[in-house]
């Protein structure tokens, strides 16, 4: 089944991306057992630590700008200087942690690869599976651009996710208790109604996340698929020119040059169509990141500058909501920011998955136990790092 197919039958349609997401974690999750267990383990514990450490120093920072922005305000020179003394060891500690964490995830992606390529590619090579799924009239387009790139592209894209989404929980536990406790609640009188709304800063970052959320996916909903069509077209082009090569004396010898011409320009043709439509679709997303880049910026100091002009805040903490919001609202709003991440991951892992799937109905292999025999490592193949 084509991008295209699979476009229209599921357009939008969120248990589709469910059944690719438990397809590929039972593929793929071996990784984490057998010989290459610690090694995993290892760099998975290794990697949330960092990302736990730098949540801390984040929240250190913030406070640093209240302590900043308050001295300033109360030109308390000698406190000021004070403050400014903290800022290289802040610096040092955030570049060390960002280096943790570059150096972990990207070993983790690597080995990862590594591990799930073997997997496919023994289990392809295996009993001339090659071969008998090209005789058997189902094997999947260009097998091996799923091996060689999809995968490549799948653990690339669905670590930064998690990554993404633990940063997210970790933001969302941290930044909304400073805009609790820092922000407060707010007077609020209409009409001669008089009531005081608590948690003021915490509503108005959970109202604005779950909106623009909502107007992302509202729009961007089919971008999953357009992507899915046009990986399927950058597939068949290279397949078309590695079978012209391939087939180059023969070509030469019936003089079909000029007709082998005119199919590779028909498969380019389509991706071109297909980049087009996941482009306008891009566009349409982009109105809403770009307009939620300047407006996170700005929301908050709308929000404390009644509180602050009453006297009711300091400028340290109008400096300090005002940093915490971003964060705060971004892990509520996190599918606006990886909404194309996400399409691309599910684009990537379903030709994946549709490979794996086809080998196994090859040799009819269908129960979870036989899917789970194939995601372990086996004593002919060894796994990476034996």
């Amino acid at each position: 089944m084509t991008g295209e197919e699979i476009g229209h039958k599921h357009k939008g349609a969120l248990p589709e991306v469910r059944r690719i997401a438990r397809a590929f974690h039972a593929l793929t999750k071996g990784w984490w057992g057998g010989a290459t267990r610690r090694q995993a383990w290892f760099l998975t514990i290794a990697l949330a630590g960092s990302l736990c450490v730098m949540m801390g120093v984040n929240v250190l920072a913030n406070r640093w700008q209240g302590w900043f922005f308050d001295a300033l305000e109360k030109r308390d020179g000698a406190t000021l200087w004070g403050v400014v003394a903290i800022l290289p060891v802040l610096v040092f500690m955030t570049a060390g942690i960002g280096v943790c964490i570059v150096l972990t995830r990207e070993t983790l992606q690597v080995r990862w690869r590594e591990w799930i390529t073997r997997k496919l590619l023994a289990r392809w090579m295996g009993s001339l599976r090659f071969q008998r799924l090209k005789a058997s009239g189902h094997e999947p387009a260009n097998p091996e651009y799923r091996i060689a790139d999809d995968v490549r592209m799948t653990v690339e894209h669905l670590t930064d996710l998690v990554i993404g989404l633990l940063t997210a929980l970790l933001s969302a536990i941290a930044f909304f208790s400073i805009l609790w406790n820092v922000g407060g609640g707010f007077h609020v009188s209409l009409g001669g109604i008089s009531f005081d709304l608590p948690a003021y800063f915490v509503l108005a970052a959970l109202a604005y996340g779950v909106f623009t959320s909502g107007l992302i996916t509202l729009i961007g909903r089919s971008l999953i698929w357009k992507i899915a069509a046009r990986n399927e077209a950058e597939a068949a082009f290279r397949s078309t020119l590695t079978l012209l090569r391939d087939r180059a004396e023969e070509i030469a010898a019936t003089r079909r040059a000029e007709e082998e011409h005119t199919k590779s320009g028909e498969a380019y043709g389509k991706i071109v169509q297909r980049w087009l439509s996941a482009i306008r679709t891009h566009g349409h997303i982009t109105w809403i990141t770009n307009s939620n880049g300047l407006m996170i910026a700005t929301v908050p100091l709308l929000l404390a500058a009644p509180k602050f002009l009453a006297g009711e805040m300091s400028l340290g903490d109008v400096a300090r909501v005002a940093a915490a919001f971003g964060p705060a609202q971004a892990a509520i709003s996190w599918l606006v920011d990886n909404f194309r991440i996400v399409a691309q991951w599910a684009a990537s892992a379903r030709r994946v998955v549709e490979l794996a799937e086809a080998m196994e109905q090859l040799d009819g292999l269908t129960s979870p136990a036989n899917a789970q025999a194939f995601a372990e490592p086996s004593a002919a193949q060894p796994a990476a790092g034996e």
